[in-house]
């Protein structure tokens, strides 16, 4: 599994797996490509659409733990060692969300690369 690099003139870099950076990159709209840009002119979109993803995710736990139910097959001790393993998407796209809120106040864009 390879890394994907977010870089930005306003910000340290970002360095994550591929699988989790597609995860975010799509969030905000755009193609996991090899190679990116979310401008700064983008970057207020992109900060909406992530914070939703987020809301979104928060919504569906919160609604599945009122009703009991789990959210991964409770029988399988597969999906309870993922369970017990699972990064939150809020915890997860922290890193890029700074990185986001520097460069749109410094009005540069993000890159990221494989």
């Amino acid at each position: 599994m390879s890394l994907v690099r977010f870089s930005s003139k306003a910000a340290a870099e970002v360095f994550m797996l591929e699988d989790h950076a597609a995860r975010l990159i799509q969030a905000i709209g755009k193609t996991a490509d090899a190679r990116g840009v979310i401008t700064a002119a983008q970057i207020p979109g992109a900060l909406a659409a992530l914070r939703g993803a987020i809301r979104a995710e928060q919504q569906a736990e919160a609604e599945a733990a009122a009703r009991g139910l789990p959210l991964a097959d409770e029988d399988n001790d597969e999906a309870k060692e993922r369970r017990a393993n699972h990064v939150s998407l809020d915890r997860r796209a922290f890193p890029l969300i700074e990185m986001l809120e520097k460069s749109g106040a410094k009005g540069v864009d993000v890159l990221w690369g494989v």
